[in-house]
Formats: C-alpha cells, structure tokens, sequence
C-alpha cells in the first residue's frame, strides 16, 4: 500500500473512532472490526469501558435508498423488540448495539446442529406470529417513539430491481394496501415493469416470449392462491431477508443465536406468506433449482421435517400444506425478481394447475408488439456496451 493510502486510512479511521466517540460524550474508543455484507457496512466498536457497538451504514450503490431502509428497519427492530422476547439488537439513535461478534451458522452443519438451531428459529416464528396489523405495509417511527403501520411496503425484491436492473419499481411505496389480492397485483406489475424497462431483461425473441407470457399467467393466477377468508385481514411481520447469515451464535458448541440482525426488508404481508414453508432452509434459490422434484428438493423436504417437529402442531399443519397446494412455489415468485421463464417454481405449480398457462391469454399482436421494443432496446443496448467494456478493455491493455 502507498504511503498516502496508508495516511487517508489512518486519517479516515481516526475520524470515525472520533465520530462514534461524539455519542458517547467523547468516551475514548476504537473500532475493533469492520465487515461489509450485502447491504450494510458494520464496524464493531468498542469502548474503553468495555461497551461494545456495532455501526452500520447502508453501503451506496446496494442499497437504493438508506434513508427508507433505516427508517423502516428501525421501526420493526423497536416493534419486536418491544413485543416479543426475540432477541433484536437495541437501537441507540441511528447504532446498533449487540454482544461480542461472534461465529455465523455454518452450511454444513449437522443435523443434531440443525435441530438446535431450528429450536430456537421455531421460537421466533411463535413469537412474531402474535403481532397482528390492519395492512400490508411497511413500519414507521415517529420523533416521540410511537410505531405506525402507514407506509407502503419496501421490498428486498424493490431494491434488488433498481440496483441490478436499474428500475424504480413500484411508484413512491406512500400507501398500505388492505388486501393480499391488491398487493399480489402491485407486485407482479413490478416484475412487468422490469421487464418492460430493463434494456437487457430478455436475451432474445424466444426469451422476450417466454417471460412476457409468465408474468400475465402469474398474475392471473394470484386468487387461486389467497384464502377469501385471509384476503382482507390477520397480516403478519415478513422478514425477507431472515436467513442464518442475519442469525448471530455465541459459540460452535452450543450455537445460541445471541441476536438477530438485519431488518430493513421486513413488512406486514399475507398470513399465508408467514405459515408457508421457509424459502432459507436451503441457501441456493428455488428458482434455480435444476427441478421442482430434484436433489435440492429432498434435501429442502427433509430440512423441512426437522424444521417442522420443532413447531406446534397446528403450525406444523399449515406449512405442510403450503408445499401440497402450491402456496410455497407461489410466494417465492412472488419474493423473486428476475426470474427466467424456464423455473422450478413454476413448473411445480403447473403440475398442480395443468391449465395455468390458459389462464392469460395475450393476442399475437400484443406479443409482436412487446416482443419488437425488447429487440429494439436489446440492440442498444449491446452496442452502447460494446462501446463501454472496449474502453475498459485499452484501459486494462495500457
């Protein structure tokens, strides 16, 4: 490292433990660790006291707008925090405060490890299924603590489209919505909205096609998939992004999730979202599993069957069920972007529903139509790339 980076570091590091100090009226520190993860950069400080924080900002360019992030996970952190004894790191301003950093759950564990770990998960699933709300949407903190349910829903599905794709799905999220069928509808018009945006969102006619026509059939197909009885009531805390990564343990041996980090992509969403069966028992991706009844299946299903001794049985009842009637397929969708024609999820639900792709029928004008602008903004596209990776190419060379 040259000099003068080692001096800005230097310089940049004594500017934060200052910073961070200011909070704390001065109280000497400093930062201990720092780690960048998906979305946040944490730095782990600690105090001469002993106190230790861990600070987080949300990293420019992942994510597509802190403040709504910030604002939102902060209301859910308060809210669990206040009503369930999950254990949530405490919010001090815009810090969060937790115990010593320790191991994140490995992916090869064992499967008495497993159980050990899922107890305690199971726990958690208990006690955000007492919290309760009018609407989807998403969780605000007002400046005297009060919690409101009256913000539009910000999801980890909005944030990944805008910064991969490079489009604003989702109009300015400002209204809850008092139906599941009315926020089904409002998320798969994101997934046609990227695709109609997106320059690159399809790689050529037969794949223009392909997606254009799965969006109208899984739009179509949203009643087939909310109870009537669940469409206007009993909303519960989704936690998107609630995956063993967010999950801190205290130790190899005993792995006691000691907190659970991370809350900006949670939001009041349908009842049967939160009773369907878990989409991060497994790290890879459903919809990019080689079959909807393949290797990575077995392996979720027998996940699951661990998972599901550990709940009560009523619990146990309804996420069973999800997997039989197609819920479970039908939700990832719905968390998904991007996705290829040509998946897992939509081939399991079209072995349920033979007659799915008949459900939205789109006239051959309309697809030459859409099918031609893509090609359009496909050309484009690869040009104006071409020209760009050619720069970075003489830069590379020189």
């Amino acid at each position: 490292m040259e000099w003068d980076e080692r001096a800005e570091l230097a310089h940049d590091t004594l500017c934060d433990k200052c910073w961070i100090s200011s909070f704390r009226s001065g109280h000497p520190s400093e930062i201990i660790e720092d780690h960048c993860g998906s979305f946040n950069w944490s730095c782990c400080v600690r105090f001469r006291d002993g106190v230790e924080w861990l600070v987080q900002f949300a990293v420019p360019g992942r994510v597509m707008d802190g403040d709504k992030k910030l604002r939102r996970e902060v209301a859910v952190m308060c809210l669990v925090r206040e009503k369930t004894k999950i254990l949530v790191p405490k919010s001090l301003g815009h810090l969060w405060r937790e115990g010593p950093t320790e191991w994140i759950l490995r992916s090869d564990i064992s499967e008495q490890d497993l159980c050990t770990v899922y107890r305690q998960i199971t726990g958690f699933y208990l006690k955000l299924s007492k919290l309760e709300f009018p609407n989807v949407g998403s969780l605000s903190i007002r400046d005297d603590q009060s919690i409101y349910l009256d913000l539009g829903p910000l999801t980890l599905k909005m944030q990944e489209i805008e910064a991969h794709g490079g489009v604003k799905v989702g109009g300015n999220c400002l209204k809850t919505f008092p139906s599941a069928i009315g926020y089904f509808d409002y998320v798969t018009r994101q997934d046609m909205e990227q695709l109609y945006e997106q320059p690159s969102s399809v790689d050529n006619v037969d794949d223009a096609w392909a997606k254009y026509q799965l969006r109208h059939q899984i739009n179509a197909i949203i009643p087939r998939f909310v109870a009537e009885e669940y469409n206007y009531t009993s909303f519960r805390l989704i936690y998107d992004d609630f995956c063993y990564r967010n999950m801190i343990v205290n130790n190899t041996r005993e792995l006691k999730i000691i907190v659970v980090i991370d809350w900006e992509w949670a939001y009041a969403a349908l009842y049967h979202i939160f009773y369907s069966a878990p989409r991060w028992l497994l790290i890879k991706n459903l919809i990019f599993w080689a079959a909807p009844n393949g290797p990575e299946f077995y392996r979720y299903n027998a996940c699951l069957e661990i998972f599901l001794n550990k709940l009560e049985q009523e619990e146990s009842k309804r996420n069973r069920k999800s997997m039989s009637d197609g819920k479970f397929w039908f939700h990832e969708l719905i968390y998904n972007c991007f996705t290829p024609a040509n998946n897992s999820a939509w081939k399991a639900i079209y072995d349920i529903y033979p007659n799915a792709d008949k459900l939205a029928p789109i006239s051959e004008p309309e697809l030459n139509k859409f099918v031609g602008k893509k090609m359009k903004q496909l050309v484009a596209y690869r040009a104006e790339w071409g020209v760009i990776k050619a720069k970075i190419d003489r830069k590379k060379a020189e």
